[in-house]
């Protein structure tokens, strides 16, 4: 290409300014336009169109120090969905909550007219927790209808069947759970599933499906309720491939994540990058991104790429024509980003713009050694791995609580499979709020998927549902 041999040589001198030919606007050649910048005067000194070296050497040496932190500790910076936080990190936050949860310890809130029906123990799970409830508290508080399904929640995850039937019946007959009145009968049909009575569930049935006009659960078999995975617990699937999702700014902050990137390379000849929640980048994330995409190439690593147009969309968003920033990164990125794509037209039609821009030869197209497959934003993971939980989880939990946060640390998103699931008692579920909140508080994502709705239930009273989505099972 003629127009790069003409930028190839650098001089005092300003380049000649030639007009270039409109953009091809077709559908197989239409690309998202690059801001122009209004044309320099030609009466202004020429080093006022140039970026200034100090700068520019600044900017990498400041990329060089903070990739060299890839296999350092990171206690200074801690990230929640993409961003650092001011004041107390996230991690605090959510471990102040995981500390309440393990010893929780309930009053009553306002007065109200529903009754409880545990007499002896009020509204107070000391009974159920010993001693060690009796030091931090946890007010419940809300509707009646709320406080109906906390202390069912509670009452169920201490294997207190009976009282857990007697609490979501009471509310259900006396008509007191308003809004929240389907969910005290899902939670009263998985009790039935749960215990194995078929009779009562039937019976329940009836009602619903006359109360509700809509089809009630579906009684399930011990074999449909078993999950395709491991006899007790652990790590199910085949094929899978590792993925690592970038939230919010891409900055200097995703150093964490391409540490993360960085080491499932070394295991894993293909890796999954999701881009999709990227809402805005800058120059220093562009330089610490464009390394990695280089590096994984280079080792001859497989890609799924999730988002890769949207997040050219946002690089070509700070970019202009003609005006030099402090580091050529973002249009580095772009161009490396359109080469992985295969996008050989747009990468060309790029290239002259950075060529106009920094009156240097840009990078020449070469198509990708190595297998780069696209997705689309929104797109599952069809062989992501999924940590499958025991049906029950009681007792010494220690070593299934680290295999979940061992899991959780080394997948992003990370899936949960509660599928088989039927009850977590309440100090298992409080540790393993504890276990994954400085998981979470470093910007990984965690999905618990196919939960029962006891179970959720009691997912919302410890707040777990506040550092991980919960995806509660239909039907």
């Amino acid at each position: 290409m003629a127009l790069f041999g003409l930028f190839g040589k650098k001089d005092n001198k300003p380049a000649p300014a030639e007009k270039k030919a409109p953009a091809d606007t077709s559908a197989a050649g239409a690309r998202a336009p690059v801001t122009p910048v209004a044309k320099p005067d030609p009466a202004a000194p020429v080093r006022a169109q140039r970026r200034d070296p100090a700068v520019a050497n600044a900017t990498a040496k400041k990329i060089d120090a903070i990739e060299s932190e890839m296999s350092s500790e990171f206690s200074a910076t801690r990230l929640q969905a993409g961003h650092t936080r001011p004041g107390p990190s996230a991690e605090a936050q959510l471990a102040s909550k995981a500390a309440q949860a393990s010893n929780l310890h309930t009053r009553p809130g306002p007065q109200h007219s529903f009754e409880s029906t545990l007499p002896s123990i009020g509204m107070s799970t000391e009974f159920l927790l010993g001693p060690q409830g009796k030091n931090t508290d946890i007010v419940i508080i809300g509707t009646e209808a709320a406080q109906v399904i906390e202390e069912a929640a509670i009452l169920y995850a201490s294997n207190q069947g009976a009282m857990t039937e007697q609490v979501l019946r009471a509310a259900i007959d006396g008509n007191m759970m308003g809004e929240q009145v389907s969910k005290a009968w899902l939670m009263l049909f998985d009790l039935y599933q749960f215990t194995g009575r078929q009779r009562d569930f039937d019976a329940l049935s009836i009602d619903y499906a006359s109360l509700f006009e809509t089809s009630p659960p579906s009684w399930r078999s011990n074999d449909e309720q078993a999950a395709p995975a491991p006899d007790k617990q652990g790590v199910a699937g085949a094929g899978a491939v590792p993925s690592v999702a970038f939230v919010g700014k891409l900055d200097g902050n995703i150093i964490r994540l391409l540490e993360r990137v960085q080491k499932l390379a070394e295991t894993s000849p293909t890796l999954r990058l999701e881009f999709a929640r990227v809402l805005e980048v800058d120059p220093i994330g562009c330089g610490l991104l464009l390394r990695i995409l280089k590096r994984l190439q280079a080792t001859e690593r497989d890609l799924v790429l999730v988002g890769a147009r949207e997040l050219a969309e946002k690089i070509r968003k700070i970019l202009q024509v003609g005006r030099r920033d402090e580091t050529e990164a973002p249009w580095l990125l772009l161009l490396e980003i359109l080469r992985l794509l295969n996008a050989e037209r747009e990468f060309e039609e790029a290239s002259i713009d950075y060529c106009v821009t920094f009156e240097v030869s840009p990078p020449a197209f070469q198509a990708p050694r190595n297998k780069v497959t696209t997705a689309e934003a929104g797109a599952e993971n069809p062989a992501a791995l999924t940590y499958v939980l025991p049906a029950i989880i009681e007792g010494k939990t220690e070593q299934l609580i680290s295999g979940v946060a061992a899991f959780a640390n080394s997948h992003d998103p990370a899936l949960v499979d509660c599928a088989r699931l039927q009850r977590i008692d309440f100090n298992a579920a409080g540790e393993l709020l504890s276990s994954l909140a400085p998981i979470v508080a470093e910007g990984r994502v965690i999905e618990f998927i196919e939960v029962n709705h006891l179970v959720a239930a009691l997912f919302d009273v410890i707040g777990l549902k506040d550092i991980a989505r919960i995806v509660v099972r239909k039907g």
